[in-house]
């Protein structure tokens, strides 16, 4: 149990100082606007970019987390989501089975991430990786809810390499498919986090 824990929390630091987004000056000033930030990053040997997507929300970053952790009522907001469900839980770790409708012919995504948790004093780390998929070889991403002005800096990072010879064909939807579900998550925590 101590060498899981361990190891756990390896992953974790290593994948908060693999996922850190550094702000420039004009990065900020365009956040204090109410802009987000997005970044599409081509990784090599990758059919699908990583994305990244920054913004600022109200409330304090633990309320969010808290609200964000509710991991069964994902189900309720986001776009094409049908199931959330939790199917283990060890530590600061949790699997969650999820299930996305997708367009016909392509039948439904069903697959299970392991979610780590982890906080720096009034900041907030979740990052997950996959547990098993029929469609995906490999998912993994973090999110991160930071102090920023007395609201919350909110940082979605995600990267999927989906396990298919034909998603290049779908490829041009994955920054407006997470796009949309990252304000469906949004729109959730600012009338749901106090």
């Amino acid at each position: 149990m101590k060498i899981f824990f361990i190891l756990a929390l390896f992953f974790i630091m290593s994948q908060a100082s693999a996922f850190k987004v550094n702000l420039t000056p004009e990065e900020i000033e365009r956040l204090k606007k109410g802009e987000e930030l997005e970044r599409v990053e081509e990784l090599k040997g990758e059919v699908f970019p990583r994305v990244t997507l920054i913004n600022v929300i109200p409330h304090s970053p633990k309320a969010n987390m808290d609200v964000f952790l509710d991991f069964e009522n994902h189900k309720k907001f986001i776009p094409g989501l049908v199931k959330s469900k939790i199917v283990k839980k060890n530590g600061n770790a949790t699997d969650v089975a999820f299930e996305m409708d997708l367009p016909a012919p392509i039948s439904n995504s069903e697959y299970t991430t392991r979610n780590f948790v982890e906080n720096s004093g009034n900041n907030y780390y979740l990052t997950w990786e996959l547990v098993k998929s029929k469609q995906v070889k490999r998912t993994n991403g973090m999110v991160i809810f930071e102090e920023f002005e007395g609201k919350t800096l909110f940082t979605y990072v995600s990267h999927i390499t989906p396990d298919s010879s034909f998603s290049w064909a779908v490829k041009s939807r994955v920054l407006p498919d997470v796009k949309k579900n990252i304000d469906a998550v949004m729109k959730h925590l600012n009338k749901t986090a106090l």
